[in-house]
């Protein structure tokens, strides 16, 4: 089935659930054990079709790069000896150069493909530690990207994964766990110096009317910083066997970049949410400000959302950066909601590549996020490009010798510093609405 087939099929879901709003708003109808089962299962039927459409978005998506890579490996059979720095190295290259590394590590020789690899990726298997270069592009690029890689394709027989890098492994890891660095501003810097951030807020002052022959009053500007240190995160210790270090069958690249990258990802999400800022990163959550405060401690209403979203300036609340946050619960609630002329806030996307919308504007879920209870600050709206995330260098892969020599396995353990802040000059571009 097409997308927009998929689409059309949803938006007729959409509409059911809006009748059965309506008829739950009804003061003349009782809402039965009947309706509260067509409800159920409208909502399952809408999360169902909304999967499909992700995974036909992705399919298409992974077709339109495969075909990218055969002409790359393509080009990579044609070109001569002396040519091959000048193509870009396949993902199975990455795979054999990383697999290098680890077996020079072992002591074990290195076949042809991994040394023609380490040479046209730029590793050296010598090395005690093994530097994983993280993106440094657009990530809504990387994110397309990582998306297709991640595709499936649906029927009878079931889907694949195309095997990727290390390093796009990685990546899909730190990016897939929370989604702060979906949303957020990243800076990559090659130390660790503190970075000290200038900031001004001048939305204060206004000019005035100057009469003729009249001296320009003075109004100095002032100024702020924030400063951004790097404090250090690790994956904890992986072990691999060494079939999987040594042999093709396995995915080298796959496995380690998942599992590193996940232990990695979660631990930084967390703090990127809710960091406290003293010996740590400082959390969007410590670095915004209380936009509204809920009336219920376990429930929101529509006009309380509506609130939070004008409570945001508009310099910041219409900008293309601008997003939601909240955590799947959150969502869950906030699709129930209607406004007063009983419309849902809670808007599906019709066209590809358009996400669901609450009043406007996308959702980034971030399972960090707390969920709705007592004093809790569920979610954030606001310009999430003024949420930095800094990153010093790139993600350090080391092997532990000798230790699990009697179980015939190898540890490896990642290292990677950053740091993060709200960039915030009193003009409070992030909010978030507070629990009774």
């Amino acid at each position: 089935m097409s997308i927009k087939a998929l689409k059309e099929q949803r938006f007729e879901i959409f509409k059911k659930l809006e009748e059965l709003r309506n008829l739950a708003n009804d003061s003349e109808h009782k809402w039965s054990s009947e309706d509260e089962t067509n409800w159920s299962a409208a909502n399952g039927d809408y999360d169902r079709v909304s999967r499909s459409i992700d995974l036909t978005e992705r399919t298409e998506e992974l077709e339109q790069q495969l075909e990218e890579k055969a002409e790359t490996r393509q080009l990579f059979r044609e070109n001569a000896p002396e040519k091959l720095r000048e193509v870009l190295p396949s993902e199975e290259e990455r795979n054999d150069a990383l697999q290098g590394w680890a077996r020079h590590q072992m002591g074990m020789d290195l076949e042809e493909r991994h040394q023609l690899a380490c040479r046209k990726c730029g590793v050296d298997p010598k090395r005690e530690a093994y530097q994983a270069q993280l993106h440094r592009g657009s990530y809504d690029m990387l994110r397309r990207a990582i998306r297709a890689d991640q595709g499936i394709t649906p029927g009878a027989v079931g889907g694949f994964l195309v095997p990727t890098g290390f390093v796009y492994e990685l990546e899909r890891a730190l990016l897939a766990f929370g989604g702060m660095r979906a949303v957020s501003s990243i800076i990559r810097t090659e130390n660790g110096n503190p970075i000290e951030w200038p900031s001004t807020n001048d939305s204060g002052n206004v000019g005035s009317l100057l009469a003729e022959n009249t001296v320009v009053p003075d109004q100095d500007v002032v100024f702020a910083q924030t400063v951004l240190s790097s404090y250090k995160v690790t994956s904890k210790m992986v072990k691999a066997s060494t079939e999987i270090l040594t042999d093709s069958a396995f995915n080298l690249a796959e496995v380690l970049g998942s599992l590193l990258g996940e232990r990695i990802g979660r631990c930084e999400n967390q703090l990127f949410t809710t960091g406290t800022g003293s010996s740590q990163p400082a959390g969007v959550v410590t670095g915004a400000t209380s936009g509204k405060t809920a009336a219920s401690a376990t429930a929101i209403t529509a006009d309380e959302v509506i609130d939070l979203f004008h409570s945001v300036d508009p310099a910041y609340r219409d900008g293309r950066s601008s997003v939601w946050m909240m955590n799947d619960s959150s969502v869950a609630a906030v699709r129930k909601l209607v406004d007063s002329d009983g419309q849902f806030l809670w808007q599906p996307g019709m066209q590809a590549g358009i996400p669901d919308r609450l009043y406007g504007r996308s959702v980034q879920i971030n399972q960090d996020c707390a969920s709705m209870a007592t004093g809790t600050k569920p979610i954030l709206y606001g310009d999430f490009s003024l949420f930095k995330i800094r990153d010093v260098r790139d993600v350090r892969v080391v092997r532990l010798r000798e230790r699990f020599a009697d179980l015939d396995q190898q540890g490896f353990c990642a290292f990677h510093r950053v740091d993060s802040v709200l960039l915030n000059a009193g003009t409070n571009p992030i909010k978030f609405i507070t629990m009774a």
